[in-house]
């Protein structure tokens, strides 16, 4: 579908949009955790809800073009390596204060302690069944 010139561009232009917005979200959950820290800034020029969602969308994207023409071995242990580390986490933060504005309650956040590791297990059964899956011979 891509040749390989303009997916590795692609993917360049993505890993840099990733890293721009995991360093505002990062600085908001390390104000979140201790303020005390020069690292740990509140002052971001968007919402961390939404960030969390960009997160998610820019690493799949990231993660389907590193899968595209891999075995489905391969392709598991890309995608389970994806969804451990760039997706669980802002994705689970993402529900949580999604969840609270809809229900009103700020207390409702704390759906993202019980989010964050059903996706974390997910991506570790992924990972799983990409390391231990058996080669597949092509048979005629």
């Amino acid at each position: 579908m891509f040749n390989k010139m303009l997916r590795m561009i692609l993917l360049c232009f993505l890993f840099i949009l990733l890293i721009s917005f995991m360093v505002p979200w990062l600085r908001f959950a390390a104000f979140i955790i201790g303020s005390d820290g020069s690292f740990a800034k509140q002052d971001i020029m968007i919402s961390p809800l939404y960030l969390g969602y960009l997160i998610t969308l820019v690493s799949a994207t990231i993660t389907y073009l590193l899968s595209m023409g891999k075995s489905k071995k391969r392709k598991y242990t890309i995608w389970g390596i994806a969804v451990m580390l760039p997706i669980s986490l802002p994705l689970a933060y993402s529900i949580g204060i999604t969840y609270s504005f809809i229900v009103e309650d700020p207390w409702a956040t704390i759906l993202l302690l019980y989010v964050f590791p059903v996706i974390f297990i997910v991506g570790l059964i992924l990972l799983l069944v990409g390391i231990f899956k058996k080669n597949e011979v092509l048979q005629y």
